[in-house]
């Protein structure tokens, strides 16, 4: 839209019309198993109608989003801006960022996109506490309008849901719009959206902030057919098999009444006459190597095409090097490193609204100062306590470093502050104390005791 527009119960009633959310319901479902093949239906009813849902969506998801954010961001700033990075550091504290991180990489990695709110709100002492929070996507639907500049930049959001009153059993629709300054409160009315309420806000820039995937699609969206496909082969799979199961006896030669197949059953025995007569089972005859071969080419199709390796591949065992690794995991981190560019400017932008909060209330600080810091979630052997002190006592190891290789360690500086504390209190203990003598006669008692 233009960015000089103004919020009217019509303008939101009309983006509220606009607005489809078919293809993220879609998603949702293929990621939680509810696949198509679970609505297969067959005009004859006795058949076996099996519905096998292998979940490589679900699968794509979680190996995705464990390699790219499974190790928490980690910020960093120069020391001048210690003090800024200490009250950043409380805020994200305070909202458990390293969930909420995850949480809208799991989202993005389903819609292709995530969504998160930030917010004021005031502690039980009193003060000022700056929030933000996860937009589960299936609770709640949002609509995102952008301007038509060259920036796209976000000018208004509207968070939208239904409910059921407790009471009453009435559905209400109700609607929250953001823009940037100021957050307004809509409930659906015979008349259409109804204005509730208004407030301000101060961070100065629309307080929804969205985390994209990579094309802004979702990490399986491109194999849907093909995980549906392999549904369907697996399922008939089984079809066939009960098939099998259900075998029947061709006898050639004679026609068997229910008496004589109960004869037949009992002593066992069956006596036919004819050139041409015969028993057999009668079964449908499975082409297994042909299906195996299509199962796996359907695999490999869904592993490439998602750019996830087959972790249960032989060849992911053994003594594989780090360079021969990297070079099986190459689709998958230049994957990872386009969510990286994708994600980095939706933190900073997080970062940027928190600091107008921190600006609003005193402070100068400038959010192009913190830098975040992405780290691939690969498994790598660690070095043991003994290497690291080898490494230390050859000068190749800073301190600092060998105690970031420590997983007993949370927190390296803290740990930096202990030893150095631990150290002054040794010296304090054994360094000898002064004695000063005042007077004469403490000087002859020293000297008695001596």
């Amino acid at each position: 839209m233009d960015s000089n527009f103004t919020v009217t119960p019509e303008l939101i009633q009309k983006l509220l019309e606009k607005h489809g959310t078919e293809r993220e319901k879609k998603l949702l479902k293929y990621y939680k198993g509810e696949h198509d093949i679970v609505n297969r239906t067959f005009e004859d009813t006795s058949k076996p109608n099996n519905k096998i849902v292998t979940n490589e969506c679900k699968r794509i998801t979680n190996i995705s989003v464990g390699y790219f954010i499974g190790k928490p961001v980690s910020y960093s700033a120069s020391k001048e801006n210690q003090a800024y990075m200490e009250h950043l550091q409380a805020v994200f504290d305070l909202n458990n960022e390293q969930k909420v991180n995850a949480d809208l990489a799991k989202s993005a990695s389903i819609y292709g996109y995530g969504i998160e709110v930030l917010y004021t709100s005031e502690s039980l002492a009193g003060e000022l506490e700056i929030k933000f929070a996860f937009l589960d996507l299936e609770e709640q639907d949002i609509l995102l309008v952008y301007d038509r500049s060259v920036e796209k930049n976000l000018i208004m959001a509207i968070r939208y849901y239904s409910f059921t009153d407790v009471l009453t059993g009435n559905l209400t629709k109700e609607a929250y719009v953001y823009t940037e300054d100021a957050i307004y409160q809509y409930k659906q009315s015979d008349d259409g959206m109804e204005l509730v309420d208004a407030e301000p806000h101060y961070f100065r820039e629309v307080p929804i902030n969205v985390y994209y995937n990579r094309d802004n699609v979702s990490d399986f969206e491109d194999i849907v057919t093909l995980n549906d496909a392999y549904n369907i082969l697996q399922s008939d799979d089984i079809n066939e098999s009960e098939y099998t199961n259900d075998a029947f006896l061709l006898i050639k030669g004679m026609i068997a009444d229910d008496e004589d197949i109960k004869d037949m059953k009992e002593k066992r025995v069956i006596h036919v006459e004819g050139e041409d007569a015969g028993v057999e089972w009668l079964i449908k005859n499975l082409n297994d190597t042909w299906k195996e071969n299509l199962k796996t080419r359907l695999k490999n199709d869904i592993h490439s095409i998602s750019a996830t390796p087959d972790l249960s591949d032989a060849s992911f065992g053994g003594n594989v090097t780090g360079e021969a690794m990297k070079y099986k995991l190459k689709a998958f981190e230049d994957n990872r490193a386009a969510k990286e560019r994708e994600f980095k400017p939706a933190l900073q932008r997080r970062i940027r609204l928190i600091t107008n909060i921190l600006n609003y209330l005193g402070n100068a600080f400038d959010w192009r100062e913190i830098i975040p810091t992405f780290t691939a979630n690969l498994p790598k052997a660690d070095l043991t306590t003994d290497d690291v002190t080898k490494l230390v006592g050859a000068g190749i190891l800073s301190k600092d470093t060998a105690r970031s290789s420590v997983a007993a360690i949370e927190d390296p500086a803290y740990e930096a502050e202990k030893v150095q504390q631990e150290t002054e209190d040794y010296i304090d203990l054994n360094t000898p104390k002064e004695v000063n003598i005042d007077d004469e006669q403490d000087a002859e008692a020293l000297q008695g005791n001596k």
